[in-house]
């Protein structure tokens, strides 16, 4: 609106001979100038979203190998009895880590800190989330004080530290590589109650150290954000390019000096509002990845897994009444 104002002031000074007018030979030159660098700007904030995408596909694939592994290879249905049972829940418990580490990648690529949410912390063990409740417990502590004593303003200093220590803590802490830690620790478990062979062991131990490499290209895109000084300098290459526009348009254009200047206004910031919308793909906004839905589908489909024992291959003809 700004700039379509201008234009449709300049045009009206212009025509009463109270503004300059200059030749367009200046404008093939700051397109090719401008243009070029709107381009850069967007293909660069295209390969991080492209990039984001791609690693997320990367990262379901190995969890659906590691889970299919540890189901098929470890969980043996041969018995029934508490042994077995208590067996089986072990191993569930491990196949929910690896959901838990697409859900806990997420959040951490959101700033988001900690474990209490409610798709993430009944998937950790209760042990690590433990500090978590004591944090939430204190939280509602503090807030039911009353204000207005002065026990109250005592006690509310201390929670005030307790929470900020707590805010520090997680802070530093990286949920998701902690979850990996978790993971190896249950196969190597399996290992030592000769549950997993070492080859299997080897196998899932690899697809942990991709999903590892994965997460660091996540922090990649998400702690390496488009130089602020490119950004900064592209949006004043536009706003001068514009300024630029009906000085050197109105001379052969007139009264269409007005929506041409609207029309090249809503194409260059539209362009560069895009590279701005994209560049950190796994936010909340409407254009960035869907990754609540990634990690909602890859939920459903290993906790699907749990829902019947697969038959023996051997059974798998025979029919059943």
């Amino acid at each position: 609106m700004a700039f379509s104002a201008y234009s449709l002031w300049y045009v009206i000074f212009a025509g009463h001979g109270f503004a300059p007018v200059f030749s367009n030979s200046l404008i093939p030159i700051l397109t090719i100038v401008t243009a070029g660098m709107i381009g850069l700007r967007t293909n660069s904030s295209y390969d991080r979203f492209w990039e984001g995408r791609k690693l997320w596909s990367g990262l379901v694939a190995n969890i659906r190998n590691a889970t299919r592994i540890l189901w098929f290879s470890v969980a043996k249905d041969d018995n029934d009895g508490e042994g077995e049972a208590n067996d089986n829940e072990e191993i569930k418990q491990a196949i929910r880590l690896f959901i838990a580490l697409a859900i806990a990648i997420k959040h951490r690529l959101r700033e988001e800190n900690g474990v209490g949410y409610l798709d993430l912390k009944n998937l950790i063990p209760y042990a690590y989330r433990k500090f978590e409740e004591k944090h939430e417990y204190v939280l509602e502590e503090h807030e039911s004080q009353n204000s207005h004593s002065s026990e109250a303003v005592i006690s509310e200093k201390r929670n005030m530290n307790i929470s900020d220590n707590i805010k520090k803590y997680y802070e530093t802490r990286n949920i998701p590589i902690d979850i990996t830690h978790m993971i190896y620790n249950y196969i190597n478990m399996f290992k030592k109650q000769d549950k997993l062979d070492s080859s299997t062991f080897n196998t899932i131990n690899s697809l942990i150290h991709s999903m590892t490499e994965i997460y660091t290209g996540f922090e990649r895109i998400f702690t390496t954000p488009i130089p602020l000084a490119y950004s900064v300098h592209l949006k004043q290459m536009i706003t001068l390019y514009i300024l630029a526009l009906p000085p050197q348009l109105y001379e052969k254009l007139g009264w269409y000096t007005v929506p041409i200047t609207a029309i090249a206004t809503f194409t260059f910031f539209g362009v560069d509002a895009i590279g701005s919308e994209i560049e950190n793909p796994f936010g909340y906004d409407i254009n960035d990845l869907p990754v609540d839905d990634y990690c909602s589908n890859l939920r459903k489909e290993i906790e699907s897994l749990f829902e019947e024992r697969p038959l023996d291959p051997c059974q798998w003809n025979k029919k059943t009444e």
